[in-house]
């Protein structure tokens, strides 16, 4: 870095300029990257002397060290970008380059930055591909753990919901943390005390034992996840021409693991016993800690406040309060009641309900539905479900691809008007086979819309807030897994049959549909933000 701001009270190279003399302020210490800076006591004498004051200096491009006997050349001082920005009235001008959107090499992996997205994006892809193998195992050893333990339907209800309300309480003080303490540190910490907390799982036999264990996961998740979202909005900052191709290639890890998971879970349960699983998922959630262990440090919300630190440096008194006054504004933007007023946080807020909807029914009414009105064994239950992670895996990565090429408002309408049409017939399917198709559309629209919606939520996210705006969809999302049980098996006690509720369900997804269509921006208009974005940043 050849320019570099400093200061002098009156040092070796003393430059009288009126415009940044300053008697009332004290110096501030200087900031220098590779150099070390220092006033002899000889110049400290003569400013006691003198009775100088200190006094601010223009920039210094310096080519060699200080004391040493290169050429120095005092430069005229020119604005920052933060003094442009105040001057112009420009808030998003102060937005700072804490991202490089590209390796100085130039060297790419399909398309993305290799040392700056690529290879972190590949070892937080190993790692939750390792985690999801065994959140997949848990989910046929579920019910067979209720039955081992001789537990209730209601309590195992509250044993399922706990870490649901875990998480509404925890989101949004888990995605500050996020902000100001890292996401690296935030997603091992929450991983480690997943891997804890399963462990106790599985050495359980009460309710009373079980909730505390299932609030712990819940909080660990909050961490975890948290921290998680915002490390791959700060990928994405990287590469935003890819966005939606990161986020679909995420979802469709995260469900081969979910593919690959029961088959092995299913096989523990049988040979050692339903609780054995957890600590399958247990020792899961210690190699993705360990993973995530690898991952090189991003913290885009740090980076941006150090480096408006430094481009306080060398404004004037009036400047820095009229500068400090408008970060303020601008991370008043990530909080919840600013962020509800715009339409497209409400968007996402209601496509994020409607996909935890559908999945709740997935887990609920659906299997249900299939057993009780159209006969269906149990396997024929599992072959539905292996169906939609299948074509999950296809539809996500599509989606994602499609996204960056067509826009995501587009990849949002689509695959949410396909998720009501598949819920919507498949309440009035007559056998199984219907039911499949219905279901398989349902399944490849809201594995299109998750990372659609994730990208959506990635791009909308103030600048510097990314872990607490974040933090909204995710909490609507657990609401609804919280509340949605409730509410589905009232609407089927309510009309009388089961599978009645998938109509609410899809009615959930067709007023997100709609509210996307109306509210979100096109490919084009989304495009022109991005580069006068990028121009601000070059500014």
């Amino acid at each position: 870095m050849s320019c570099i701001a400093m200061r002098s009270c009156g040092g070796a190279f003393p430059v009288k300029t009126k415009s940044t003399a300053c008697t009332h302020k004290p110096p501030r210490p200087v900031v220098t990257r590779g150099a070390m800076t220092s006033h002899s006591s000889s110049t400290r004498q003569t400013q006691t002397r003198r009775g100088r004051q200190p006094t601010r200096h223009p920039r210094v491009l310096m080519d060699t060290p200080l004391f040493g006997k290169g050429n120095i050349a005092i430069a005229r001082r020119q604005p920052s970008t933060a003094t442009r920005a105040l001057r112009d009235g420009d808030n998003d001008g102060l937005r700072t380059p804490s991202s490089r959107t590209g390796d100085d090499d130039g060297d790419t992996i399909f398309g993305l930055p290799r040392k700056t997205v690529a290879e972190p994006f590949a070892i937080l892809l190993g790692s939750q591909f390792i985690l999801f193998v065994g959140v997949g195992a848990l989910l046929p050893a579920l019910p067979l753990y209720a039955q081992s333990i001789g537990l209730s339907g209601s309590a195992n209800g509250v044993v399922l919901s706990a870490p649901a309300l875990a998480m509404l309480v925890l989101n949004l003080p888990a995605g500050k943390l996020v902000d100001s303490w890292g996401r690296k540190q935030m997603m091992m910490a929450g991983m480690f005390v997943i891997a804890l907390s399963d462990f106790a799982t599985g050495q359980c036999r009460t309710v009373l034992a079980l909730v505390p264990a299932r609030l712990s996961l819940g909080a660990g998740r909050s961490a975890a996840e948290g921290g998680d979202r915002a490390y791959l909005a700060d990928l994405t900052e990287r590469a935003p021409e890819s966005r939606g191709t990161i986020t679909g290639t995420q979802q469709a890890v995260q469900a081969l693991g979910l593919v690959i998971g029961p088959l092995i879970g299913g096989t523990i349960a049988e040979r050692y016993g339903a609780p054995a699983v957890f600590y399958v998922i247990s020792f899961a959630a210690l190699v993705c800690t360990a993973g995530y262990s690898l991952l090189p440090e991003i913290n885009g919300a740090l980076e941006k406040r150090e480096e408006q630190a430094l481009m306080s440096v060398d404004m004037s008194e009036e400047e820095e309060v009229l500068f400090n006054e408008q970060i303020a504004t601008r991370r008043a933007k990530s909080d919840w009641g600013t962020l509800l007023r715009d339409n497209r946080q409400k968007v996402l807020v209601l496509a994020a309900s409607a996909n935890a909807l559908g999945f709740v029914a997935k887990l609920t009414c659906i299997p249900w539905f299939a057993s009780e009105t159209l006969g269906a064994t149990p396997g024929q239950v599992g072959e539905l479900f292996s169906l939609t992670a299948l074509l999950g895996i296809a539809s996500a990565s599509l989606g994602g691809v499609v996204a960056d090429k067509v826009g995501l408002k587009a990849v949002v309408v689509v695959s949410l008007v396909a998720c009501a049409l598949g819920l919507g017939f498949a309440k009035d399917a007559g056998d199984i086979r219907e039911l499949q198709l219905c279901i398989g559309l349902w399944g490849m629209g809201t594995a299109a819309a998750g990372p659609a919606v994730n990208a959506l939520a990635i791009a909308s996210a103030p600048k510097g807030g990314e872990g607490e705006a974040l933090t909204l969809p995710k909490t609507a999302g657990d609401l609804v897994f919280l509340v949605g049980p409730i509410v589905i098996g009232l609407t089927d006690d309510f009309l009388g049959s089961p599978g009645s509720s998938l109509g609410l369900v899809s009615g959930t997804a067709a007023a997100a549909a709609v509210g996307a269509l109306m509210f979100l921006d096109p490919k084009q208009k989304e495009d022109d933000e991005e580069r006068r974005g990028a121009r601000r940043e070059n500014d």
